[in-house]
């Protein structure tokens, strides 16, 4: 007997690898041009019993919206790419990161779901889109194949994100739903299925996937370039990320405003929240020789404002405050953020290298070319670990010539 639970509509079949489950409608919706279509739902009892309690409910609106045409999504096919990663973005792995960095793996994972490819789903014997696959079909092989379409743009961090990206989203929903990514045993019986993360150990071509810092010269052309565009806020972004080694998306984010800045219990300090290590530090702004960042305090001397938060943009368009006569002030999105500073970026002439995220590199560049010891790094970054600060710091010519001179000095000294 089938439990209490079952589904309607909800099918059991026995296969040569064992129970599949699948969902079809009654004859008499399909003949009325039902929206919602058979679908095969996997062999996993507790997936097939969610997703088809899901088409059942969307096939209920339809019924009682009858005569009133309604357009129905019922989301990607169960156990396909699209779902593993519409899954994934649904999960607390995935929800809990910064706004930025769920951007940049959105961007990535697009980037592998539209591949256009040769692989045929082997269930409707069709090829194309990667996102219309079945996960499980995802071999070693064929994930190799796919990272030789990713490389064929020529950009080494273009191919090997997704790939790192996918490696992560892989693991987290195949622990939820591991009947959804058996692949075939890429090494004996082809029938046989395996429980193997087909992103792992791929063999990449390596690139240095690091993000060239900017200049002092350069961030400052950047916010001077933004401001001329009249985004004055977001060009002392760029300077805060420089000068105060605040992450782009913290900035962006509002986590920087006037109310840390030389407050009057604080007058000689701006209070810079380390977002990632969750840190908040008293950075003071000055000492007994005068103003120690007075080139980004001057900027900021220029820059409206318009609420709380340090960065925020002044609409173009909306409705205006009936009292200041003025649109109600909003953050900055990434995309928006991007496009501006590309478009600042080519007024001024400056590399494209050159982003929020370079400026931040850069002034952490700096600290290593002033010579600071990885404690006095850390007291200005927050970071946890001398590890983790010096992937910041690149390597120059000036800390080669500083390195070399203090050799030199110790030689001369005698040893």
């Amino acid at each position: 007997m089938k439990p209490a639970s079952w589904p309607r509509y909800m099918v059991e079949k026995r296969t040569q690898a064992g129970v599949a489950y699948y969902w079809r409608p009654p004859g008499r919706d399909m003949a009325k041009n039902c929206p919602v279509h058979a679908e095969a739902l996997g062999a996993d009892y507790g997936g097939a019993l969610v997703r088809a309690q899901l088409l059942n409910e969307h096939l209920d609106a339809w019924r009682n919206g009858l005569g009133e045409p309604k357009s129905i999504d019922v989301g990607a096919r169960f156990g396909s790419v699209d779902w593993w990663i519409e899954t994934y973005q649904r999960a607390d792995a995935y929800t809990k990161l910064s706004a930025r960095t769920r951007e940049d793996y959105r961007e990535a994972l697009q980037r592998l779901t539209d591949l256009q490819t040769n692989l045929t789903d082997l269930r409707t014997d069709e090829k194309g889109r990667v996102g219309a696959l079945p996960a499980a079909s995802l071999s070693p092989a064929a994930v190799d194949k796919l990272y030789g379409l990713l490389r064929a743009g020529g950009a080494v961090r273009q191919a090997n994100y997704p790939i790192d990206v996918a490696r992560r989203a892989w693991k987290v929903v195949a622990r939820k739903y591991p009947t959804q990514f058996l692949i075939p045993n890429p090494s004996s019986n082809p029938r046989e299925r395996l429980p193997l993360n087909p992103f792992v150990g791929v063999e990449r071509v390596r690139g240095d996937g690091t993000t060239g810092p900017a200049s002092r010269v350069e961030a400052y052309r950047l916010a001077e370039a933004l401001a001329a565009l009249g985004h004055p806020a977001l060009g002392l972004a760029a300077l805060i990320c420089y000068e105060w080694l605040q992450r782009p998306e913290n900035v962006l984010a509002g986590k920087f405003s006037w109310t840390d800045y030389r407050p009057t219990h604080h007058p000689l300090a701006v209070r810079i929240d380390h977002h990632k290590t969750r840190k908040k530090i008293w950075q003071p702004l000055e000492d007994d020789d005068g103003k120690l960042y007075p080139e980004i305090e001057a900027f900021a001397a220029r820059v409206p404002r318009l609420g709380v938060p340090m960065v925020l943009l002044e609409p173009e368009r909306g409705p205006k405050s009936t009292i200041t006569g003025k649109r109600t002030p909003r953050l900055y999105s990434l995309e928006h953020a991007r496009h501006l500073v590309q478009k600042a970026r080519a007024k001024a002439e400056l590399p494209k290298h050159v982003t929020l995220a370079a400026c931040r590199h850069g002034g952490m560049t700096e600290l290593g070319n002033a010579g600071l010891t990885d404690a006095q790094i850390m007291s200005l970054s927050a970071h946890e670990t001398p590890a983790a600060a010096r992937v910041y710091v690149k390597r120059t010519e000036l800390q080669r010539v500083t390195a070399a001179r203090k050799r030199r000095q110790f030689v001369e000294r005698g040893s």
